[in-house]
């Protein structure tokens, strides 16, 4: 059994207006304060996944609730 917690509507409607918007977002991320730019939310087996960009240019997929405003 998965430990994932639904995120609130209000985050999910902050990572897609940042997403419709092409905007950066600072979101905690293990602890550390992070600019992300959110691309995508993907939904698979019932949980939620952030796609976005990182600091390095990178893209990551990370489960939504281990990110925190």
């Amino acid at each position: 059994m998965s430990d994932y917690q639904r995120i609130s509507c209000e985050n999910h409607s902050i990572y897609e207006l940042a997403i419709m918007r092409n905007q950066s977002i600072e979101v905690t991320i293990d602890g550390k304060l992070k600019t992300i730019q959110p691309k995508d939310i993907a939904t698979k087996l019932g949980e939620e996944f952030l796609v976005f960009i990182d600091e390095h240019g990178e893209r990551q997929t990370l489960r939504a609730d281990k990110v925190a405003f």
